[in-house]
């Protein structure tokens, strides 16, 4: 068949570089979630004494106020991004208008 992947002349789709793209994370996640595994085996005390740690890590930071500073900050930011993105819609429904008439 013709499969691009053997003729380096034909370009490669958009979506066979993002379907490489998962798949190159899929098995890179695999791996290192089995060597994760395997360190968990090799070392039970240590590895619940960290989850420990990091839970309490975790429990002590102020993670709602940081939410509810990034709420905060995004309905700040939203407006302007809308009315932003709206006039380029705009724009751009306006210059396939005028295109339309010339042709």
């Amino acid at each position: 068949m013709n499969d691009p992947s053997n003729n380096p002349t034909e370009p490669v789709s958009v979506e066979q570089m993002v379907s490489a793209s998962l798949c190159n994370v899929r098995q890179q996640i695999r791996q290192r979630s089995e060597k994760c595994e395997s360190r968990i085996r090799q070392s039970p005390t240590a590895s619940v004494l960290g989850a420990v740690g990091v839970g309490y890590v975790l429990h002590r930071l102020p993670v709602r106020a940081i939410l509810v500073t990034q709420v905060r900050v995004l309905a700040a930011l939203a407006p302007p991004a809308l009315y932003i993105y709206g006039a380029a819609k705009l724009f751009g429904f306006l210059q396939r208008q005028d295109l339309a008439k010339r042709d």
